[in-house]
């Protein structure tokens, strides 16, 4: 398919022409935040959420907000304009732009699947500092997960783990972490230093509700080893199974794990009453 154009302060930006101030601060000094939603099928998946979360992260950097415009209105107009149903992600970048008046930018792209049965990942050590509120903001000062990402995909795999300075594991580049020890789902809480994830905050809530053994507890290496299944979560892939923790535990079912299997029914079957709450205005 074509390039797709943007959206920039209400108005659409063919794919490829100048569409932000060099004077923007989001460019100058990093000044800015962003989420990305998944659209598929036509529905904007847990639209309220995504929104939710660019807002706190735009009000923590003092960005204004309100913001100018609404951004449900903005993504109803590109998504309208693209007039396709999806699967796409689509990402909204939010700036503190020019004399104190947010930028704001909306683009899409293509939703690469990963590899069936699973990913490698490789773990990258003293990545991440624990204790600084920042690591819990989606922003576009990504340096040091884009560099990780890229030195984990040179050496084969197509994730990296993030590790704290003290030892523990929080959450990969683009995604969150998952392991089943002992037939317990775990994952690292969100206060040693990691993204809160839609996927993340969405399944914990679908095994709440269903009474589903789980816990959020720091996970080391030693978790990592001898865990039956990892996987990862994020956005555009869900649930994504790892077949090898480099180093760590290189053996691991991937897809053919049973509790993936049964956890990723589960989440689409929450996915599939959001959207069709959704559909018909009560979402």
């Amino acid at each position: 398919m074509s390039a797709r154009p943007s959206w920039v302060d209400g108005r659409l930006v063919p794919a490829g022409e100048p569409a932000v101030r060099a004077e923007d601060q989001g460019f100058q000094h990093g000044l800015a935040v962003y989420d990305g939603m998944l659209l598929d099928k036509g529905c904007r998946i847990f639209e309220e959420q995504h929104i939710a979360r660019l807002e706190h992260a735009a009000r923590a950097l003092e960005i204004t907000w309100p913001l100018p415009i609404s951004i449900r209105s903005a993504l109803d107009e590109y998504v309208a304009a693209l007039g396709e149903e999806g699967p796409l992600l689509l990402r909204t970048q939010i700036s503190r732009g020019v004399g104190g008046v947010p930028t704001v930018v909306i683009t899409s792209r293509d939703v690469d699947p990963w590899p069936y049965p699973g990913i490698k990942v490789t773990v990258e050590a003293r990545a991440k500092v624990s204790s600084s509120e920042l690591e819990q903001l989606k922003s576009t000062n990504r340096l040091r997960n884009v560099l990780a990402r890229e030195a984990a995909v040179r050496a084969g795999a197509w994730e990296a783990l993030l590790m704290t300075e003290e030892g523990d594991l929080t959450e990969g580049t683009v995604s969150n972490l998952f392991c089943v020890l002992d037939d317990v789902v775990l994952t690292p809480p969100v206060g040693r230093g990691l993204l809160p994830g839609i996927v993340r905050a969405e399944l914990l809530a679908e095994l709440s509700v269903r009474g589903d053994r789980f816990s959020e507890r720091q996970l080391g290496l030693a978790e990592i080893s001898r865990a039956s299944e990892v996987f990862l979560t994020n956005t555009s892939g869900r649930l994504i199974p790892v077949v090898n923790v480099i180093g760590v535990n290189e053996e691991l079912p991937g897809a053919l794990g049973p509790r993936w299997g049964e956890l990723s029914q589960i989440f689409r079957e929450r996915e599939e009453r959001y959207m069709d709450a959704s559909r018909s205005g009560s979402s």
